[in-house]
């Protein structure tokens, strides 16, 4: 007859089961050979009749404690075995991707676990993967994003069914074990004559992990004996919150988010929501990217919101190779080096002298002797004109359809359009270059040209003088 714990732990796990609505399933078990993972497959090994669900193995050899690792592999291999279930073993060379990706052996061996499931799922056909994690690692969990200054979605750990996209694959992770601690999984193995493997790496004060488990927990213990079920009720109450607040952005999403085929726009006017609703907008609208989300932390969030609020024109880098940028009313968020185009939309006076920023650039103006500005710049993003201009007021605007100007040398006007084709502008720049114009008509077109109207006189001692300075980042 089993033993109390033994029979809540089994009880536990069936609800869980049915609850995520993967009775009658097929499910790829991680199994590391530690206690946890131990626990959970015998427990769901003792439910498959019950539940006719359908299990498979799954153990990773990351290579790490030589000849223990090899065993650990063994051991799984053998439990399968004896429980009758199907087994795949793979291997990576965890400490390649560390320096490669130049990442921490932590990180390195969860990113090489996770896609040797994410590829085993699929080649197994199976409906989710199920994962030992236990009440123990919530804590831990909680406790490592609220250290690192996670938002509520981090507060509230890791939920007993989610999606994990791994390489643009999105997988269904189940973890029936969260009400379950890790002194509960180690009684159940031991009452169920299962002999868990020690991974002495567990200790190494390395990993994050192992420091937060074998010092700061055990701290936090001397002011409160319950941490851990604190931490725990933190979590269950923050999902509470995120839930709701998620809830209502999904609501009102598709009215800021747009998706392209490779970028995601989201519009300014979103900044009136209220900063719980807009925090996490721009973090659905980040989860949309691969792994948009990893390494992405409150103070990066709050970055994109002050680039929507005071960024116009400019664009900052976000970790994953993400690219934001804010142009023509909307923060557009890109993956790689960004190819889009800032497009100058309204109207911008021009302060003379001084400095002028506008969309994806900034207009110098200042006054300097025809003697000292005696030049030829060749791309035209430097040029000298009448310093009368500066008399009347100047602006700078994006191009228009029909905008026309006098080109340098010439007696009749000509089309903007057709001296960007001359100039062999592309299509795509040119609505992002600086037009400065007064009410006589175009001074300048930045990069191709000044009007012959505009030029220097004969006899000009002084002349404005005029700067277009592209603008990268803030």
């Amino acid at each position: 007859m089993k033993s109390k714990n033994s029979l809540d732990i089994i009880s536990s796990v069936s609800r869980s089961t049915l609850g995520a609505n993967l009775n009658g399933c097929r499910l790829l078990v991680a199994v590391s050979g530690g206690q946890d993972s131990l626990a959970l497959l015998h427990a769901l090994w003792s439910l498959m009749e019950e539940l006719s669900i359908e299990l498979v193995i799954a153990h990773l050899n990351h290579k790490l404690r030589d000849q223990d690792s090899n065993s650990d592999a063994e051991f799984v291999s053998e439990i399968g075995k004896k429980l009758e279930i199907d087994c795949v073993i793979g291997s990576a060379d965890v400490r390649s991707v560390k320096q490669n990706k130049k990442i921490s052996l932590e990180e390195a061996a969860r990113d090489c676990r996770y896609l040797f499931l994410s590829n085993t799922a699929i080649d197994q056909k199976v409906d989710a993967v199920a994962l030992g994690h236990t009440a123990t690692d919530q804590a831990e969990t909680v406790l490592f994003n609220t250290i690192r200054g996670a938002g509520l979605k981090g507060i509230s750990g890791m939920q007993e069914m989610s999606f994990r996209v791994i390489e643009e694959i999105k997988v269904p992770i189940f973890r029936p074990l969260l009400t379950i601690t890790r002194t509960q999984t180690l009684e159940y193995c031991n009452q169920v004559g299962l002999r868990p493997r020690h991974d002495f790496t567990n200790n190494l004060e390395d990993f994050t992990r192992n420091r937060l488990r074998n010092h700061l927990i055990p701290a936090l213990k001397e002011f409160n004996l319950n941490i851990e079920n604190s931490l725990i009720r933190l979590a269950s109450n923050a999902a509470e919150a995120n839930d709701f607040i998620e809830s209502y952005t999904n609501e009102v999403f598709e009215q800021y988010v747009v998706f392209e085929e490779d970028s995601i726009t989201i519009n300014n006017k979103a900044i009136q929501l209220k900063s719980a609703i807009l925090n996490c907008l721009i973090i659905q609208a980040l989860r949309r990217f691969n792994d948009g989300l990893r390494n992405v932390g409150q103070v990066h969030i709050h970055e994109i919101v002050s680039l929507m609020k005071f960024g116009f024109g400019k664009s900052i880098n976000l970790p994953n190779g993400i690219n934001a940028v804010n142009v023509g009313g909307s923060v557009i968020l890109s993956v790689g080096n960004s190819n889009i185009e800032i497009c100058i939309d309204g109207k911008y006076p021009m302060k003379i002298p001084g400095q002028t920023p506008i969309p994806g650039w900034r207009i110098d103006s200042y006054f300097e002797n025809v003697i000292k500005s005696n030049f030829f710049e060749q791309d035209h993003k430097v040029v000298k004109v009448d310093k009368s201009l500066a008399e009347g007021p100047l602006w700078i605007r994006g191009w228009q359809d029909g905008d026309r100007m006098q080109p340098l040398g010439m007696k009749g006007t000509k089309k903007i359009q057709d001296i960007f084709v001359d100039r062999k502008i592309p299509k795509s720049k040119r609505k992002s270059l600086p037009i400065v114009c007064c009410e006589k008509g175009v001074i300048w077109v930045a990069g191709c040209g000044i009007a012959d109207w505009a030029r220097l006189h004969v006899n000009q001692k002084e002349a404005l003088k005029l700067v277009a300075i592209e603008q990268s980042s803030i």
